[in-house]
């Protein structure tokens, strides 16, 4: 019913496949990067007289150019997380735990309209709504390939926030992701009961100043590699250059993710993509510093390329929430 395809045939079973099948010959893709190895090997077998190529790179560099309904979607997305970080601030106080925060964060995002789940293509990475972290929380290790380190109430489950309770002056980071009809927008804000320490409020302003330059260099034509080395270059230099985009074994070689349908979409602000940013890719621009023992300040927003230049979806204020 929402598809803009008009020939979608159901496979209820591999029986299904018979009316399908190309002539001998002819090229199959599949997306060999996510559809499990048995199940290739059962649905393959009834195209043996096909050459069976791997799709997926052409599916996802499909996909990574949104029309104009996919960016409404996540427009949308991108209004439940603005709703959900100035509500936080109402929130908290000495003593909160993580779990009940991002038990509030998810009502509120519910009541918004969030689809209720966040997909993500990569093997073995899943994530909830987000991560909430308190601290030192936000430095500690987890399987997630982000820079946010989150601890929750069972390692074997990867949801946001445990058990560990707020104290004054400790950064609360929350990284989370809207959903509506599908789509996904991400994005981070930091919060603290009274004021952080001077190098937490230097770090976090020197990151809100280099978003802005990041925020420049999102037009047509820019190579993704090249933002990420002019990146490098402004953070070469400075103290804070060991703690970017995540402390220790957290730390990850990128600076923005595309978003869409899944949260791991390409292009990537990375070594490596070299493909020029177009009009209608959606990126999710993170740049973050992590301290171990104190915990990370930074920011997260969503972005959409235009005719020239790019517009920020997520529109609530960069700085530190102070309550």
């Amino acid at each position: 019913m929402e598809s803009a395809l008009e020939n979608i045939v159901p496979l209820k079973t591999y029986a299904d496949l018979r009316g399908l099948i190309p002539n001998p010959g002819q090229t199959v893709g599949f997306e060999l990067d996510v559809v499990p190895v048995a199940t290739f090997q059962q649905v393959s077998k009834h195209f043996e007289n096909c050459k069976i190529i791997d799709a997926s790179a052409t599916l996802r560099t499909a996909r990574a150019v949104k029309t104009a309904y996919e960016i409404d979607c996540i427009r949308q997305a991108a209004h439940q997380l603005d709703k959900v970080f100035l509500d936080i601030p109402l929130q908290l106080r000495e003593g909160l735990p993580e779990f009940e925060l991002a038990a509030r964060i998810e009502y509120v995002l519910r009541m918004a309209g969030h689809q209720g789940l966040s997909r993500v293509r990569r093997f073995n990475m899943e994530i909830h709504y987000g991560a909430v972290s308190f601290g030192e929380t936000a430095a500690y290790p987890r399987s997630f390939d982000g820079p946010v380190g989150v601890r929750r109430l069972y390692p074997a489950v990867p949801a946001m926030g445990g058990h560990k309770r707020l104290s004054r002056g400790e950064p609360v980071m929350i990284d989370i992701v809207g959903g509506y009809a599908g789509y996904i927008a991400d994005g981070s804000r930091v919060y603290a009961l009274g004021l952080l320490s001077q190098r937490m409020r230097d770090t976090h302003q020197f990151i809100v100043e280099l978003n802005g330059w990041i925020e420049e260099q999102l037009k047509p034509g820019n190579i993704p590699s090249e933002i990420y080395s002019g990146i490098l270059d402004r953070i070469s230099n400075t103290s804070f250059a060991p703690h970017f985009m995540g402390a220790g074994e957290n730390q990850v070689r990128f600076v923005a993710h595309s978003v869409g349908l899944e949260l791991d979409e390409i292009p990537v602000i990375a070594p490596k993509f070299e493909t020029p940013l177009e009009p209608g890719v959606v990126l999710a621009v993170e740049p973050k510093v992590f301290y171990p023992g104190l915990g990370g300040v930074g920011v997260e927003n969503t972005y959409v390329i235009t005719g020239n230049g790019c517009e920020k979806l997520t529109l609530c204020p960069m700085d530190v929430y102070s309550v």
